[in-house]
């Protein structure tokens, strides 16, 4: 699996370890928590926020096997699945916001 993608805009890449990418990945990590309720693909997952879309309310996630477009709801609350919206891929070339 290719784990070293890189990020044009609108993508933040949050892999590192500033204060801004640290704050940024663990909050946008709690709101997925919280979003993705049983029956989701991602619920019970080990997920790993690496980068924000600035255009969107998506993120992408890197699982074990595959990465993951997520599109937050920002409804501080669990989502019906399929909500939030998540798209699966093999790697992280070609993840448009």
């Amino acid at each position: 699996m290719d784990t070293q993608p890189t990020f044009a805009d609108p993508w933040w890449d949050l892999r590192g370890d500033t204060p801004p990418e640290l704050q940024q990945r663990q909050a946008l990590h709690a709101e997925l928590l919280v979003e993705v309720a049983p029956g989701h693909p991602l619920h019970g997952q080990p997920t790993r926020v690496v980068a924000r879309s600035q255009a969107s309310d998506d993120i992408l996630v890197q699982l074990p096997e595959r990465w993951a477009l997520v599109h937050l709801t920002w409804k501080a609350a669990p989502e019906t699945p399929p909500w939030p919206k998540t798209t699966f891929y093999d790697n992280p070339h070609g993840v448009r916001p």
